[in-house]
Protein backbone atom coordinates (compact mmCIF):
# COMPACT_ATOMS: atom_id res chain seq x y z
CA UNK A 1 0.00 0.00 0.00
CA UNK A 2 1.62 3.47 -0.72
CA UNK A 3 0.49 5.83 2.32
CA UNK A 4 -0.80 9.30 1.41
CA UNK A 5 0.09 11.69 3.95
CA UNK A 6 -3.15 13.16 3.22
CA UNK A 7 -5.49 10.98 2.10
CA UNK A 8 -8.06 14.02 1.81
CA UNK A 9 -6.44 14.33 -1.89
CA UNK A 10 -7.28 11.71 -3.23
CA UNK A 11 -10.93 12.82 -3.18
CA UNK A 12 -14.22 11.59 -2.36
CA UNK A 13 -14.99 9.95 -5.92
CA UNK A 14 -15.22 6.37 -5.62
CA UNK A 15 -12.98 3.80 -7.59
CA UNK A 16 -9.07 4.67 -5.48
CA UNK A 17 -6.65 2.53 -6.91
CA UNK A 18 -5.56 -0.94 -5.42
CA UNK A 19 -2.26 0.48 -4.36
CA UNK A 20 -3.53 2.91 -1.55
CA UNK A 21 -5.11 -0.34 0.50
CA UNK A 22 -3.70 -2.81 2.31
CA UNK A 23 -4.44 -5.98 0.59
CA UNK A 24 -3.77 -9.68 -0.13
CA UNK A 25 -4.63 -9.36 -3.63
CA UNK A 26 -8.02 -10.08 -3.38
CA UNK A 27 -9.70 -6.73 -3.12
CA UNK A 28 -12.81 -5.14 -4.95
CA UNK A 29 -10.80 -3.75 -7.98
CA UNK A 30 -11.51 0.17 -8.90
CA UNK A 31 -13.86 0.13 -11.72
CA UNK A 32 -16.26 -2.59 -10.30
CA UNK A 33 -15.61 -0.34 -6.99
CA UNK A 34 -16.82 2.47 -8.43
CA UNK A 35 -20.06 0.68 -9.96
CA UNK A 36 -20.98 -1.02 -6.66
CA UNK A 37 -20.60 2.50 -4.86
CA UNK A 38 -23.29 3.99 -7.46
CA UNK A 39 -25.48 1.40 -7.05
CA UNK A 40 -25.33 1.75 -3.13
CA UNK A 41 -25.82 5.24 -2.75
CA UNK A 42 -24.27 6.80 -0.23
CA UNK A 43 -25.84 9.36 1.69
CA UNK A 44 -25.30 11.84 4.77
CA UNK A 45 -25.56 10.11 8.15
CA UNK A 46 -26.02 6.63 6.53
CA UNK A 47 -24.75 3.15 7.60
CA UNK A 48 -23.09 0.85 5.52
CA UNK A 49 -23.07 -3.13 6.10
CA UNK A 50 -20.28 -4.27 4.00
CA UNK A 51 -20.47 -8.60 4.54
CA UNK A 52 -17.46 -10.27 3.56
CA UNK A 53 -15.38 -6.73 3.71
CA UNK A 54 -12.00 -8.09 3.06
CA UNK A 55 -9.53 -5.49 2.81
CA UNK A 56 -12.60 -3.41 3.41
CA UNK A 57 -12.26 -1.26 0.15
CA UNK A 58 -15.92 -0.88 -0.09
CA UNK A 59 -16.56 0.48 3.11
CA UNK A 60 -14.02 2.63 2.95
CA UNK A 61 -14.95 4.31 -0.17
CA UNK A 62 -18.19 4.58 1.06
CA UNK A 63 -16.94 6.59 4.15
CA UNK A 64 -15.04 9.28 2.00
CA UNK A 65 -17.98 10.31 0.15
CA UNK A 66 -18.99 12.16 3.47
CA UNK A 67 -17.69 12.20 6.70
CA UNK A 68 -20.81 11.75 8.68
CA UNK A 69 -21.42 8.11 6.37
CA UNK A 70 -20.27 5.19 8.75
CA UNK A 71 -19.82 1.34 7.92
CA UNK A 72 -19.34 -1.74 9.67
CA UNK A 73 -17.33 -4.65 7.47
CA UNK A 74 -17.53 -8.14 9.04
CA UNK A 75 -14.38 -10.92 7.74
CA UNK A 76 -13.86 -14.17 8.84
CA UNK A 77 -10.06 -13.93 8.07
CA UNK A 78 -8.12 -12.56 10.53
CA UNK A 79 -5.46 -11.52 8.38
CA UNK A 80 -7.85 -9.65 5.82
CA UNK A 81 -9.90 -7.84 8.58
CA UNK A 82 -6.04 -6.67 10.10
CA UNK A 83 -6.32 -5.40 6.49
CA UNK A 84 -9.35 -3.54 6.17
CA UNK A 85 -8.66 -1.92 10.18
CA UNK A 86 -5.22 -0.65 8.58
CA UNK A 87 -7.27 0.91 5.67
CA UNK A 88 -9.57 2.19 8.24
CA UNK A 89 -7.31 4.03 10.05
CA UNK A 90 -5.44 5.04 6.94
CA UNK A 91 -8.28 6.15 4.76
CA UNK A 92 -11.22 7.11 6.66
CA UNK A 93 -12.05 8.97 10.20
CA UNK A 94 -11.99 7.66 13.51
CA UNK A 95 -14.85 5.97 14.32
CA UNK A 96 -16.53 6.26 10.48
CA UNK A 97 -15.62 2.32 9.47
CA UNK A 98 -15.57 -0.64 12.40
CA UNK A 99 -14.66 -4.15 11.70
CA UNK A 100 -16.17 -7.05 13.26
CA UNK A 101 -14.04 -10.48 12.95
CA UNK A 102 -17.28 -13.38 12.45
CA UNK A 103 -18.32 -15.59 10.18
CA UNK A 104 -21.52 -15.12 8.00
CA UNK A 105 -21.99 -18.61 7.41
CA UNK A 106 -23.29 -18.82 11.20
CA UNK A 107 -25.68 -15.74 10.44
CA UNK A 108 -25.40 -11.88 11.05
CA UNK A 109 -23.90 -11.12 13.76
CA UNK A 110 -25.77 -10.02 17.02
CA UNK A 111 -25.82 -6.93 17.85
CA UNK A 112 -25.24 -5.08 14.12
CA UNK A 113 -27.14 -1.72 13.94
CA UNK A 114 -29.67 -1.64 11.56
CA UNK A 115 -28.31 -0.67 8.06
CA UNK A 116 -29.53 1.86 5.54
CA UNK A 117 -27.37 0.16 2.63
CA UNK A 118 -25.75 -3.43 2.39
CA UNK A 119 -22.93 -4.52 0.44
CA UNK A 120 -21.88 -8.32 -0.48
CA UNK A 121 -18.95 -8.84 -2.28
CA UNK A 122 -18.61 -12.57 -1.78
CA UNK A 123 -20.10 -15.42 -0.42
CA UNK A 124 -23.98 -14.66 -0.70
CA UNK A 125 -26.46 -17.32 0.23
CA UNK A 126 -30.45 -17.05 -0.26
CA UNK A 127 -30.06 -17.09 3.73
CA UNK A 128 -27.99 -14.45 4.10
CA UNK A 129 -29.77 -12.26 2.00
CA UNK A 130 -32.90 -12.87 2.93
CA UNK A 131 -31.85 -11.57 6.76
CA UNK A 132 -30.45 -8.98 4.92
CA UNK A 133 -33.19 -7.99 3.60
CA UNK A 134 -35.21 -7.84 6.59
CA UNK A 135 -32.81 -5.67 8.54
CA UNK A 136 -33.65 -2.90 5.63
CA UNK A 137 -35.67 0.13 6.06
CA UNK A 138 -37.88 1.49 3.18
CA UNK A 139 -35.54 2.78 0.61
CA UNK A 140 -32.55 0.71 1.71
CA UNK A 141 -30.47 -0.54 -0.88
CA UNK A 142 -28.32 -4.27 -1.48
CA UNK A 143 -26.33 -4.76 -3.54
CA UNK A 144 -24.49 -8.47 -4.20
CA UNK A 145 -21.43 -9.00 -6.58
CA UNK A 146 -20.35 -12.60 -7.53
CA UNK A 147 -17.61 -13.90 -9.94
CA UNK A 148 -18.74 -17.37 -9.16
CA UNK A 149 -21.22 -19.72 -11.11
CA UNK A 150 -23.41 -20.55 -8.08
CA UNK A 151 -23.23 -16.69 -7.99
CA UNK A 152 -24.55 -16.04 -11.31
CA UNK A 153 -27.57 -18.74 -10.16
CA UNK A 154 -28.12 -17.52 -6.87
CA UNK A 155 -28.40 -13.53 -8.11
CA UNK A 156 -30.67 -14.57 -11.53
CA UNK A 157 -33.06 -16.27 -8.97
CA UNK A 158 -33.34 -13.84 -6.71
CA UNK A 159 -33.66 -11.43 -9.88
CA UNK A 160 -36.81 -13.50 -10.94
CA UNK A 161 -37.93 -13.40 -7.55
CA UNK A 162 -37.54 -10.39 -5.97
CA UNK A 163 -37.27 -7.74 -9.27
CA UNK A 164 -34.39 -4.99 -8.68
CA UNK A 165 -31.76 -4.92 -11.40
CA UNK A 166 -29.38 -7.64 -12.37
CA UNK A 167 -26.11 -6.88 -14.71
CA UNK A 168 -23.00 -8.39 -15.78
CA UNK A 169 -19.93 -6.97 -16.75
CA UNK A 170 -16.56 -7.26 -17.61
CA UNK A 171 -13.69 -5.00 -17.61
CA UNK A 172 -10.34 -5.83 -19.58
CA UNK A 173 -7.16 -3.30 -19.11
CA UNK A 174 -4.11 -2.65 -21.52
CA UNK A 175 -1.42 -5.73 -21.10
CA UNK A 176 1.98 -6.68 -22.88
CA UNK A 177 1.67 -9.56 -24.90
CA UNK A 178 5.21 -10.33 -25.41
CA UNK A 179 6.84 -7.62 -27.27
CA UNK A 180 3.42 -6.13 -28.35
CA UNK A 181 -0.12 -4.93 -26.39
CA UNK A 182 -3.05 -6.73 -25.98
CA UNK A 183 -6.78 -6.66 -23.27
CA UNK A 184 -6.08 -8.67 -20.41
CA UNK A 185 -9.93 -9.35 -19.23
CA UNK A 186 -10.31 -9.64 -15.09
CA UNK A 187 -13.32 -12.45 -14.05
CA UNK A 188 -16.43 -11.57 -15.16
CA UNK A 189 -18.90 -9.79 -12.48
CA UNK A 190 -22.48 -10.56 -11.61
CA UNK A 191 -24.19 -7.51 -9.76
CA UNK A 192 -27.59 -7.66 -8.60
CA UNK A 193 -29.19 -4.37 -6.69
CA UNK A 194 -32.58 -4.40 -4.57
CA UNK A 195 -34.44 -1.84 -2.98
CA UNK A 196 -36.82 -2.00 -0.24
CA UNK A 197 -40.12 -0.37 -1.68
CA UNK A 198 -41.71 -1.41 1.70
Amino acid sequence: MTHDPDATLLGRTPGLDEKHFAHDGLITKHPVRAVALAALRPMPDQLLWDLGTGAGSIAVEWCRTDPTCRAVGVERKAERAANARTNAAELTLPGQFEVIDADLTRGLPEGLPDPDAIFIGGGATETLVNQCRARLPIGGRLVVHGVTMEAEMLVEALHRDLGGDLMRFSVETADSIGRLRGWKPARTVVAWTWQRAE
